[in-house]
C-alpha cells in the first residue's frame, strides 16, 4: 500500500518564510506628478530631508544614526569634511544642520548655529574653490537645493539678528557655528540709505499680498527684505518733502547675502569672518561671486503692499472728497530714491481718486528690467476738489521746485525727458503741463469787462496770471492721456456731479480767494455764495469756461492716448461709461489704443502693456538721440 507525503509542520513554515523573501523585490507605477515632486523635497520645502540626502545617509550606514542622534553625526561628518574636502559632503551637511534647526525653538541657543552652520555649508558647496571637484556643478540637484538652503538659512538669521537687535549694527552679530564661530566683519551697502536709516528690517517672505494683479518675484540667491525707512528729521526739508508721503513710513525692497573672506575648510582658528551685503533690486538682478554670475532673488511687490497697506489705513473713502485733508497730503512723492541717470515718469490720479490706483501698473514696470534700467517712478497727489486750474498751478509749481532742489544747475539729461501719465482729471492735469495759455483767453471766455481787470488790484492780477498765465513745462517732453475728458464729461452737469459737489470739501481760502476775484470782476458785490466753477467737478463740465478755453488746445509735445470702450460698437457709441470717445480722443497722437474696459482704464492689463511699449519706443528714441 503507498503513504501519501505530508510535509511537516517545520517544513511547511521554511517554505513560506523562502515563498515570503522570493517577494521582496516589487515596482509600481508611481501616479502622476508624484515622481516629480519627491526628487525635488529637501528640508527647505518639507519636514524631511532630501532623497539626496537620505541616499548618502543610507550608503554610509549613518540614516538609523542621524534619527537618533542627529548632533553626534553631524559633527563626525563635520571631522570628514575638513579632511576630504567634498563639495557633496558640504551639501548633506548644509540641509542635515538645516533639518536640525527646524525642530528647535528659536530662543534655543543650538537654533542658530544650526542655521548659521546651514549657511556656511550651503557656502562652501556653492564657492568654496577649495572643495573637490573644483567647481560645483550648476545643473546638478544638489546645487538647487544648496540655493534653496542658502537663502533660508540667510532668513532665519536676519529674524535672530531681528530679535536680539543686532541689525542696525550688524557687525556686532557672532554667532556659533558647529566647528567655531562666525563673525560679522563688514557690511557692504548698494542701497541707498545704511542699516541705520532704517526704522526696521523684516523678510518679505514672511507676508502674503493682495491688490496687485501680479505678485514680481524673481528666483536666485539671497534674501528678499522690506526695508522701512525712518522718517529723517535731520534731511533737509526741502528733500525729505519728495521722499515720504505724509505720514507713512517709505518701504523699500532689499536684497542680503552673506560672503564668507576665508574658506571653511582652511579655517584653523575657529573663527570665520563673514561680510553682509546688501543690494537694491531696483538696480541690479544679479550678483557675480567667486567666479559665478547668479540671479539674485528678489521681491518688489511685498514691499509696496507693505507701504501700502500702512498709508491706506490713513486714507478712507470720504477722505479722497475732503480737500483739507488732501492738501496735508499733495506733493510730489519718489516711489524710490531720486536717480539723476534716468527719466522721471510721474503718474497724476483723477478725480476723487489717490496714487494708489497706480501701483499695480508700476509694480508691472518694475519688473521688466528694459524700463526699470531708463525709468524712475513718481506719482503726484492732489485734492481733486480745488478747481482744476488751481491744481494746475500747484502740480506746475511742484515740477519746477523738484528740479530746483534735486538738480539746481540743470545738469541731468534725464530729467529733461520727463514723461507724465494721467487718468482722468489728471490727464486733464497732465495736459496743462504741456500747453502754452494765456489770461486774455480766459477772461474773454468768462466776459469779464476789461475795464474791471484794468482796475484789479496788483496782488489780484499776480494771483490770476499765476493760473492762467503759463508755458509748457520744458523738461516734459511726453505725454500719456488715459481716459482724459478733454472736452468734459456730460456726468459732471448730471446727477453724479451734484453727489460729487455734496461730499467735496474745498481747503480752507480757496473758496474764498476766488469769490473775491470773481465778484470783483464781475462787479457783482451781491453773490456772496455763488462762485464760477469752485469745484474740480465744475471744470469738467463740457459747458464750463475751462472747457471753453483748454479743450482744443494741442499738446506742445508728443502724446499717446489710451481710451476705455465699454461699448464694442462704432466711434459714435464709444465711451467708458464716464467719457465719450469724442471727448477722449485728440488729433495728432502718436498713437490711440481703445481697452475694453469701464472709466478705470489704468488698472487693466492691456494698459500696462501699451504704457511699457511707449516708454520702450521713447527710451529706444532717446538713447539713439
Amino acid at each position: 500500500m503507498k503513504r501519501s507525503f505530508r510535509p511537516s509542520f517545520p517544513l511547511f513554515l521554511l517554505l513560506l518564510f523562502a515563498a515570503a523573501h522570493c517577494a521582496t523585490y516589487s515596482k509600481k507605477t508611481y501616479s502622476q506628478y508624484e515622481q516629480e515632486n519627491l526628487v525635488r523635497l529637501n528640508a527647505v520645502n518639507h519636514e524631511g530631508l532630501s532623497e539626496l540626502t537620505k541616499q548618502f545617509l543610507k550608503s554610509n550606514d549613518l540614516y538609523e544614526s542621524y534619527s537618533e542622534y542627529p548632533r553626534l553625526v553631524i559633527y563626525d561628518l563635520d571631522n570628514r569634511l575638513t579632511a576630504t574636502k567634498s563639495r557633496n559632503l558640504a551639501y548633506y551637511l548644509s540641509e542635515l544642520c538645516y533639518h536640525s534647526g527646524t525642530s528647535l525653538d528659536p530662543e534655543d541657543p543650538m537654533f542658530s548655529r544650526m542655521f548659521a552652520s546651514a549657511l556656511v555649508y550651503s557656502y562652501t558647496y556653492l564657492f568654496d574653490s577649495n572643495a573637490v571637484p573644483s567647481e560645483p556643478d550648476p545643473f546638478a540637484m544638489e546645487f538647487r537645493f544648496a540655493l534653496d538652503t542658502y537663502n533660508r538659512s540667510l532668513t532665519q538669521l536676519v529674524r535672530f539678528a531681528k530679535r536680539n537687535r543686532k541689525l542696525a549694527r550688524v557687525t556686532d552679530l557672532n554667532v556659533h557655528l558647529v566647528r567655531g564661530t562666525l563673525t560679522m566683519v563688514d557690511v557692504k551697502v548698494e542701497t541707498a540709505w545704511t542699516p541705520k536709516s532704517f526704522l526696521q528690517v523684516e523678510v518679505a517672505w514672511d507676508y502674503k499680498v493682495s491688490g496687485f494683479s501680479n505678485h514680481i518675484r524673481r528666483e536666485g540667491i539671497g534674501t528678499p527684505l522690506i526695508l522701512v525707512r525712518k522718517y529723517p528729521e535731520l534731511e533737509a526739508a526741502e528733500r525729505r518733502k519728495y521722499e515720504f508721503v505724509g505720514g507713512v513710513g517709505q518701504a523699500y525692497p532689499g536684497t542680503a547675502f552673506l560672503s564668507l573672506e576665508e574658506s571653511y575648510l582652511e579655517n584653523r582658528s575657529l573663527e570665520l569672518k563673514a561680510t553682509i551685503h546688501l543690494y537694491d533690486p531696483v538696480y541690479r538682478n544679479r550678483i557675480e561671486f567667486s567666479g559665478l554670475d547668479l540671479p539674485m532673488e528678489s521681491d518688489t511687490t511685498t514691499p509696496l503692499a507693505y507701504m501700502l497697506s500702512a498709508a491706506q489705513k490713513k486714507d478712507g473713502f470720504l477722505s479722497a472728497f475732503d480737500g483739507e485733508a488732501g492738501r496735508e497730503k499733495r506733493g510730489l512723492y519718489f516711489v524710490y530714491p531720486y536717480r539723476q541717470d534716468k527719466i522721471p515718469v510721474v503718474f497724476v490720479h483723477g478725480l476723487a481718486s489717490s496714487p494708489f490706483v497706480w501701483f499695480p501698473m508700476i509694480n508691472e514696470l518694475l519688473a521688466d528690467p528694459e524700463i526699470n534700467g531708463k525709468y524712475q517712478f513718481w506719482v503726484y497727489w492732489y485734492p481733486t476738489s480745488n478747481p482744476i486750474p488751481v491744481s494746475g498751478a500747484e502740480f506746475r509749481e511742484t515740477l519746477y521746485d523738484l528740479r530746483k532742489v534735486y538738480d539746481p544747475k540743470s545738469e541731468h539729461a534725464a530729467f529733461d525727458k520727463m514723461v507724465l501719465v494721467g487718468h482722468s482729471m489728471g490727464g486733464i492735469l497732465a495736459k496743462l503741463m504741456v500747453i502754452r495759455s494765456r489770461k486774455e483767453e480766459w477772461l474773454r471766455e468768462s466776459k469779464v469787462d476789461p475795464a474791471a481787470w484794468a482796475a484789479a488790484p496788483a496782488d489780484l492780477k499776480k494771483q490770476l496770471a499765476r493760473l492762467f498765465d503759463y508755458d509748457p513745462v520744458p523738461f516734459v517732453k511726453r505725454a500719456i492721456f488715459i481716459a482724459t475728458p478733454h472736452r468734459g464729461s456730460s456726468l459732471a452737469e448730471g446727477f453724479l456731479g451734484t453727489v460729487a459737489r455734496l461730499l467735496f470739501v474745498l481747503p480752507k481760502g480757496v473758496a474764498d480767494n476766488l469769490g473775491k476775484a470773481y465778484r470783483f470782476l464781475t462787479m457783482d458785490k451781491n453773490q456772496d455764495d455763488f462762485v464760477s466753477e469752485k469745484y474740480g467737478v465744475d471744470s469738467l463740465s463740457p459747458q464750463s469756461v475751462f472747457m471753453k478755453v483748454t479743450a482744443e488746445k494741442v499738446p506742445a509735445v508728443k502724446f499717446h492716448s489710451i481710451i476705455g470702450n465699454s461699448r464694442l460698437r462704432d466711434l459714435d457709441w464709444i465711451n467708458d461709461s464716464v467719457v465719450s470717445y469724442d471727448s477722449s480722443h485728440l488729433d495728432g497722437a502718436e498713437s490711440e489704443l481703445l481697452v475694453p474696459s469701464e472709466h478705470s482704464v489704468q488698472s487693466h492689463i492691456p494698459t500696462f502693456l501699451e504704457v511699457k511699449r511707449i516708454l520702450r519706443e521713447y527710451g529706444g528714441s532717446e538713447s539713439k538721440n
